[in-house]
């Protein structure tokens, strides 16, 4: 009886790791993506979960579940890796899953919904072998892979940020957003699960974000102009240290972003100090100042003038993203859904093809008999 366990877990090790084999022979392109990715973060993090899922559910289990997230995230470092977006290695956090970070933003949508189903799509393929491999073999566990890998890539399709699903729909509708939060609520409060509960509160606080944003677009856009309109004012007045005061002044009246007032209240202190050292020259009866210390004055203000130009700027892509960002055309809203219906019949497919492998295998049966 030993040798036959054994010989069984033995004979699954090989099947597991022939998988593996099977699915990057099939993707010769993609394995300089995964060695590229794969650092000394990634394995250390994979190993701590593998050990702590192995310590609840058996190593059979984490070996399986730690392979399907990781090509998972493969998914999208490829995905990233097409567009030129520069990510971070992926990083396990048991009993949460895995994560790549994004160095950077996505350009558009269009750009993170081809990110985000590229996860999904790798999930699906990762688990693609187990169906010959069960048909040969007929050992339920491979029946077990195609449902993790099923559920998996099925819960990160869940329409709302920050999973998959919810990047996804972000280049259809962000209204989507909503319906996602509401499915994603009944799951957790029928499930009873903390991490469902976390993504909630995570995706209507991002939801809620982007529609404060877009609400107040306009104003905005309109704020905007009229920092630009008192850079080229204080550019032009920048001689004229009375001017600028004035300038200043009225400004900060109008003017409620804090990063501006601040930069401007730096800007006046610095022409309150300039005047007060003419006034104390003066005292002293010297009439004119010199030179060097005009052109020091003239360095000073121009330095922070160019400061807020740069914050200026900053802002003005904001709004601009806020504006374009999330503009699709119909022919992108189109691709994204098809997209995304087509991953979610496939993996719900695969999920019923599982369970009935299972509920069909005559060991299963014997087992839930007893």
């Amino acid at each position: 009886m030993k040798n036959k366990n054994l010989q069984d877990g033995k004979k699954t090790f090989l099947g597991i790791l022939s998988t593996i084999v099977v699915l990057l022979l099939g993707k010769f392109k993609f394995i300089l993506v995964v060695f590229k990715f794969l650092k000394l973060h990634t394995l250390v993090s994979m190993f701590i979960s593998l050990g702590a899922y192995a310590l609840v559910f058996g190593w059979k289990f984490a070996v399986a579940l730690v392979y399907l997230l990781f090509i998972h995230e493969m998914g999208h470092a490829y995905a990233a890796k097409k567009i030129k977006l520069s990510v971070s290695p992926a990083i396990f956090i048991p009993f949460m899953g895995a994560v790549i970070g994004l160095k950077e933003m996505p350009q558009s949508a269009k750009d993170e919904g081809f990110l985000a189903y590229m996860g999904p799509l790798f999930g699906f393929i990762a688990f693609l072998p187990a169906i010959p491999l069960y048909l040969y073999t007929h050992e339920p566990f491979w029946a077990l892979l195609i449902i993790l890998g099923a559920i998996i890539n099925l819960f990160n399709l869940i329409p709302i940020t920050p999973l998959d699903g919810g990047r996804i729909a972000a280049g259809i509708s962000t209204k989507l957003w909503g319906l996602g939060i509401i499915i994603l609520l009944i799951y957790s409060v029928m499930h009873i699960s903390f991490l469902g509960f976390v993504i909630v509160i995570i995706g209507s606080m991002e939801w809620y974000k982007l529609y404060k944003k877009q609400k107040s677009l306009d104003k905005d856009k309109l704020e905007v102009k009229q920092l630009e309109l008192l850079i080229a004012k204080l550019k032009q007045e920048s001689h004229h240290i009375d001017s600028l005061e004035e300038i200043v002044k009225m400004a900060k009246l109008k003017i409620l972003n804090q990063d501006i007032i601040k930069i401007l209240n730096t800007l006046n202190s610095q022409i309150e100090k300039m005047k007060k050292d003419i006034y104390l020259q003066q005292l002293s009866g010297t009439l004119t100042i010199g030179e060097h210390i005009e052109n020091d004055n003239q360095a000073i203000i121009e330095g922070i003038i160019k400061q807020l130009e740069e914050k200026v700027v900053g802002i003005k892509q904001e709004v601009q993203t806020t504006e374009t960002y999330y503009k699709t055309d119909k022919k992108t809203k189109i691709k994204l859904f098809l997209i995304y219906i087509g991953l979610v019949i496939v993996l719900y497919l695969s999920y019923h093809y599982g369970n009935e492998i299972l509920s069909n295998n005559p060991e299963i049966q014997k087992l839930l008999n007893k």
